[in-house]
């Protein structure tokens, strides 16, 4: 069976990378005492799956993950928060009908908050950047919010690393970010969702 549960990593389990996330859920499955179907082979693996890469550092509110069960267990949202690493919490479970797409085809779109921590602008650099894949930006208090397509393909780490080389900021550290939601861009809300 296949479970979407919707997490967010804040403080310092933001800092937990991506190729980490794996073995974070998988043990906090095994303490909650769910059982994950395992991968076919000579090295078997846990069956879950994650959205597009997120870099070290970036809060995340909204991140799906998907995971394989042997059955179905209706608190485990619950199950899951009990044994999760502090700082990151399930919010929801969905359960995808049979047949619908996996992660990598259903995270079409993100949405973002970006600030600087020194004050310089960034709008007009991330425009510039993300000219082909954005759909909306505005400021919301001294953040920005951006909303963009493919966020696999011009991921929020290329946009840091082209205001370092514009020298509006000299490091991550002068930098906030947070993906608020990951999914498919809806008009009539102006919002990303799952």
């Amino acid at each position: 069976m296949r479970v979407r549960l919707i997490y967010s990593k804040r403080g310092g389990a933001c800092f937990v990378p991506h190729i980490a996330l794996a073995q974070v859920f998988t043990r906090s499955a095994k303490r909650a005492g769910i059982k994950l179907e395992m991968t076919q082979g000579f090295s078997p693996r846990a069956k879950i799956s994650f959205g597009p890469e997120l870099p070290a550092g970036v809060v995340a509110l909204n991140e799906p993950a998907d995971l394989f069960t042997d059955g179905d267990y209706p608190g485990i949202v619950d199950m899951m928060n009990a044994a999760m690493p502090e700082g990151f919490t399930v919010s929801r479970a969905l359960y995808p009908t049979e047949g619908s797409p996996n992660l990598g085809k259903s995270c079409k779109a993100a949405e973002y908050l970006l600030r600087t921590t020194n004050g310089h602008d960034i709008a007009t650099s991330a425009i510039s950047f993300w000219n082909k894949c954005m759909i909306s930006c505005e400021t919301v208090n001294d953040w920005l919010r951006f909303i963009i397509t493919d966020p696999a393909q011009y991921p929020v780490g290329g946009l840091i690393r082209q205001f370092i080389s514009e020298n509006i900021i000299t490091g991550w550290h002068e930098v906030n970010a947070v993906r608020v939601a990951i999914g498919i861009y809806d008009e009539t809300s102006g919002s990303v969702n799952l």
